[in-house]
């Protein structure tokens, strides 16, 4: 989408902006602060569920427990009304682990499903960039709400295709590190390696998006001085 910057009411959109951005979350800490423990509990909590419930009880429990947690979040959410796309891809998630591990009845097997399913997610991903909305663009509703204007802009799909890439990426090299663990290490010693490789990435990954998001956006002459303007704005 090509904007005439010279015809842009950045009085219209500097407003816009100051009553959804700036009010809501104007810097990438509180954006952090806001999501960062919905990613968690939706990527991390239901292997850390099932961790406990398998040591705790069995391996049926675990898968169980796991399961449970991964439904009582969506249905959270819902009843929240948002959009929840990573609560709906974790539900997905747990339902085909649980499948696997109840069928196969194997704590290794369960466990190793974390090696393929990112392998999935960083090809879907990946292959995401040869669309018009790229991976990224799927949680901006969630992370960082943004008027219209924006949302379609070249300048936005730009951040979010390198965004995107750098998702992918780790999505496979975590793939690459949990393989390696799981053939080098011990069951207990592998669910180590998936939280450290799981946590820190994914709150360490969502502030880099949100600040190169906000860094593409003020930088370019389309969107800097509208948001200038929204910035220098008094808040109510």
């Amino acid at each position: 989408m090509i904007i005439d910057v010279q015809r842009l009411d950045y009085g219209v959109v500097a407003t816009t902006l100051s009553e959804t951005v700036l009010t809501e979350s104007p810097s990438t800490g509180k954006i952090v602060r806001r999501a960062g423990p919905r990613l968690l509990r939706d990527g991390f909590g239901p292997l850390a569920v099932f961790f406990a419930g398998w040591k705790l009880f069995g391996l049926g429990a675990g898968i169980g427990m796991a399961a449970l947690f991964g439904l009582t979040v969506f249905l959270h959410e819902r009843r929240r009304g948002e959009p929840g796309v990573v609560v709906r891809l974790a539900l997905v998630l747990v339902a085909i682990r649980a499948t696997v591990g109840l069928t196969s009845g194997s704590a290794t097997a369960y466990l190793a499903q974390e090696i393929g399913i990112d392998t999935v997610l960083g090809c879907v991903v990946l292959a995401s960039l040869r669309t018009a909305r790229p991976f990224a663009s799927w949680f901006t509703a969630e992370i960082y709400p943004l008027p219209q204007e924006i949302r379609e802009s070249d300048t936005l799909a730009g951040a979010m295709r390198t965004i995107t890439w750098v998702w992918g990426i780790y999505f496979l090299s975590r793939a690459l590190v949990r393989l390696t663990a799981l053939l080098t290490l011990s069951t207990d010693s592998y669910v180590l390696v998936a939280a450290l490789s799981d946590a820190p990435f994914l709150i360490a990954l969502l502030a880099w998006s949100v600040y190169h998001t906000g860094g593409v956006l003020r930088r370019s002459p389309e969107w800097g001085p509208a948001i200038a303007a929204a910035e220098a704005a008094p808040r109510p």
